[in-house]
C-alpha cells in the first residue's frame, strides 16, 4: 500500500513540475523572441522529455533493467499519440489536425522513420548479424544521428516560415515582470527537480513490476510511459487553451523524435553487450503500434486539410484510442 502511495505522489510532483517547467519554456520563448511553433517542436519537446531520460537512464544504470527503460520509452511514443485524441476531444467542433499546420508532418514522418530504424534494430538483434561498432548498436548510432538530422530539417523548415508563423501569433508578452536571468535560472532549478523524480519513479516502477509479476515490459509502457508523459499532456491541454494548437501538436511529434533519440542514448549507457540483444521482443510489437498510430495521425492531418467539421471526435482520433487500448492489451496479454 505504502507503494502505490508513493507512486501517486511521485506523479503529482511530476505533474505540478511539469506544469511549471512548461511555463518557464514558454517565458524563456518569450525573452528569446523565439515562436511558439520552433519552442513546441525543439525546446518544449526537449524539457517534457526530461523524465523519461531520467526514469530509463536510472532504470539501466542503477537498477540494471533494459526492458524497463525502452518499454518506458517506447510506451511513452504511444501515449503521446494518444494525447492527439485527447485534445481532439478538447479542440470542439472542428477537428484538431485541421487547425494544424500540414507542416507537422514532416516532423511526424520523421519519426516513423526513426521508429522503423528501431524495429530494424529489435529484430537483426536475434540473428547473427554484428550490430555493434565500438561496443555499441548501428540501430542507436542511426537513430542519434537521424535525431540531428531531424532537428536540422524542421529548423530550417520552420525558419523559412518564421515571417508568416509570427504574422500568426501576435507578442503578448505576458512575463515583463521576469528578467530573462530569473527565467533561465528558474528552468534549471526546474530541470533538476524533473531529473530527481525521474529516478525516484524508475526505483518505484521496479518495485511496482516485482510486487506485481506484471513484468518490466509492461510496467515500463503503460505506468513508467503515462507518468514521464503527463507533462506533455499538461503543455499540450494548456495550449489548446491558449489557441495555440501548433505548439500543441509540434510538443507531441518533436516529443516522439526526441524520445526515439533517447532511446539510442541508453545503448551508450548500458553495461551489458548492446542494449538491443538483452531487451524483449514484446517491444517489436510496441514500436509497430507506433509506426501505425502515427501513420493514422499524418493521414488525419493531411485529410482534414479539407474535412468538415465533426462531433465530439474525429475518425482518426477515435483510431488512435483503440490502437492505444488494444496495444496494452495485447502487451498485457503477452506477459502471461
Amino acid at each position: 500500500m505504502l507503494l502505490f502511495l508513493q507512486v501517486i505522489v511521485c506523479i503529482t510532483l511530476v505533474i505540478f513540475v511539469g506544469t511549471w517547467l512548461s511555463q518557464s519554456a514558454d517565458i524563456i520563448a518569450e525573452k528569446t523572441g523565439l515562436g511558439r511553433t520552433w519552442v513546441g517542436t525543439i525546446l518544449l519537446a526537449g524539457v517534457t522529455s526530461l523524465p523519461e531520460l531520467a526514469t530509463g537512464t536510472s532504470a539501466i544504470v542503477i537498477f540494471n533493467s533494459p526492458d524497463l527503460a525502452v518499454g518506458g520509452i517506447l510506451g511513452s511514443c504511444l501515449f503521446n499519440l494518444l494525447i492527439l485524441a485527447i485534445l481532439d476531444i478538447c479542440n470542439g467542433s472542428e477537428p484538431l489536425l485541421k487547425r494544424a499546420q500540414i507542416s507537422h508532418g514532416l516532423a511526424a514522418s520523421l519519426g516513423c522513420i526513426m521508429l522503423g530504424v528501431a524495429v530494424t534494430g529489435m529484430m537483426l538483434s536475434k540473428t547473427e548479424i554484428n550490430l555493434t561498432v565500438a561496443g555499441v548498436g548501428i540501430p542507436s548510432i542511426i537513430l542519434l544521428a537521424l535525431y540531428g538530422v531531424s532537428a536540422r530539417m524542421i529548423a530550417q523548415f520552420e525558419t523559412r516560415r518564421r515571417a508568416e508563423i509570427l504574422e500568426e501569433e501576435v507578442e503578448a508578452f505576458q512575463y515583463q515582470h521576469i528578467t530573462p536571468v530569473k527565467a533561465y535560472r528558474r528552468f534549471v532549478v526546474l530541470s533538476i527537480i524533473i531529473v530527481t523524480l525521474g529516478i525516484w519513479l524508475a526505483f518505484l516502477g521496479d518495485r511496482v513490476a516485482e510486487v506485481t509479476g506484471l513484468g518490466a515490459s509492461f510496467i515500463g509502457a503503460l505506468l513508467l510511459a503515462t507518468a514521464t508523459s503527463l507533462p506533455e499532456v499538461v503543455a499540450s491541454l494548456a495550449a489548446i487553451k491558449l489557441d495555440a494548437v501548433d505548439l500543441a501538436v509540434s510538443n507531441v511529434f518533436g516529443s516522439n523524435i526526441t524520445n526515439l533519440a533517447i532511446l539510442g542514448f541508453y545503448d551508450f549507457v548500458y553495461t551489458g553487450n548492446t542494449l538491443w540483444s538483452n531487451i524483449s521482443q514484446t517491444h517489436v510489437f510496441t514500436t509497430i503500434i507506433a509506426m501505425i498510430m502515427t501513420s493514422v495521425a499524418i493521414t488525419g492531418l493531411i485529410y482534414h486539410a479539407v474535412s468538415r467539421s465533426r462531433m465530439l471526435i474525429s475518425w482518426d482520433g477515435l483510431i488512435l484510442i483503440i490502437l492505444y487500448l488494444g496495444g496494452m492489451y495485447v502487451i498485457y496479454q503477452n506477459i502471461f
